[in-house]
């Protein structure tokens, strides 16, 4: 188990010399962002940046927030860039695929950001929403500062932390949405089981908070939905918000990408990709990534073969096992009168 004493000391300073010290977890109630000391190597190699990631830590730290905001002057600027999804869509494999020291690094589902995410969603008066504003600024530029040379950083939150799309287009920062169809989305919960059935009946609460989508849907009725029309709704609620943020003509920072084009056609996605966020990442670069070891082998257990081949083999064999309760589901996600499109992919695409 980890050990996350704190550190006796060590200043706000201290915290701004090194990008090693990574913001980790917002606690609103003790009013203080605790930070780990974790390697680029470690940052890197991890699938998730949560409490998955405490034991590769060489240290901890608490700033207060009086202590953050204090420096918060002092903390060069950075744009991060974002890879926000819909779960379920090779998210990681396009977070590994873009890592490249000394150009890009992907911080993959870091718990701050569901901290940031949870604090906006709790805040209730604009006091509260002013400080938000200045922590969430503040934490940005400290989890975007490079590790080595010059290079970018990609934030992969969890699809939990949604909510922030539209307020990180409004700020022009440079982002993806990844996102898959609702029949494989379905075919990914079936296969999971119920650790995943449980994942997404937390999300769908969490949703719930947004007051939008299904928020709209009582606490009672919810209640009687099974676990594939909860996860159907997810999948709603999440595509209706990127196309919300999407239509916007003034986000023009934002993208879609279908992860099945992205499977299809990995080097031109890469390129594209990097092209859009500001990446140095060339053509030669792109098609090395695609054509190595990456894209053979699990993207969450890196060692597993695995690959788009295979994923596609076990999703028609679900998706045929399963195909009487889907055609019973799809139909009804689709006619919900939640929301006033039947949005069945996104706009502005990253290809094509």
């Amino acid at each position: 188990m980890a050990n996350m004493t704190p550190v006796a000391k060590i200043s706000a300073a201290d915290i701004l010399a090194n990008a090693r010290w990574v913001p980790h977890r917002l606690d609103m109630e003790k009013r203080n962002v605790l930070f780990g000391n974790i390697d680029r190597d470690a940052l890197t190699r991890a699938s998730f940046l949560d409490y998955r990631i405490e034991d590769a830590a060489q240290d901890w730290a608490e700033l207060s927030f009086d202590e953050l905001l204090g420096a918060a002057d002092n903390i060069p600027p950075a744009t991060p860039t974002f890879l926000f999804h819909t779960s379920y869509c090779c998210s990681t494999l396009l977070a590994r695929a873009l890592d490249q020291p000394g150009r890009v690094l992907s911080l993959k589902e870091p718990e701050i950001m569901m901290g940031i995410s949870n604090a906006y969603r709790m805040a209730q008066s604009q006091l509260e929403f002013d400080e938000i504003h200045k922590l969430r600024a503040a934490l940005l530029s400290l989890i975007a500062r490079p590790h080595e040379g010059d290079e970018r950083v990609l934030i992969k939150p969890t699809n939990a932390a949604n909510n922030l799309v539209a307020l990180f287009a409004a700020l022009k920062l440079p982002m993806i949405l990844l996102y898959g169809d609702l029949r494989g989305f379905l075919a990914s919960v079936i296969k999971k089981g119920d650790p995943s059935k449980t994942i997404i009946r937390q999300i769908y609460r969490v949703y719930a908070m947004d007051k939008i989508g299904v928020s709209a849907i009582a606490q009672r009725d919810a209640l009687a939905l099974t676990d594939l029309q909860i996860a159907a709704l997810v999948w709603r609620h999440q595509m209706e918000f990127f196309e919300e943020v999407l239509r916007a003509p003034e986000n023009d920072n934002a993208r879609s990408l279908d992860f099945r084009t992205f499977l299809k056609s990995p080097a031109e996605t890469l390129y594209a990709a990097g092209a859009h966020l500001g990446f140095d990442i060339n053509r030669e670069v792109a098609q090395g990534v695609a054509n190595g070891p990456l894209f053979s082998t699990d993207a969450k257990n890196v060692g597993r073969s695995y690959d788009a081949q295979t994923r596609d083999a076990e999703e028609r064999a679900l998706l045929d096992r399963h195909a009487e309760a889907l055609d019973l589901i799809e139909p009804w996600a689709f006619n919900l009168s939640l929301w006033p499109t039947k949005t069945t992919s996104l706009s502005h695409p990253l290809l094509g």
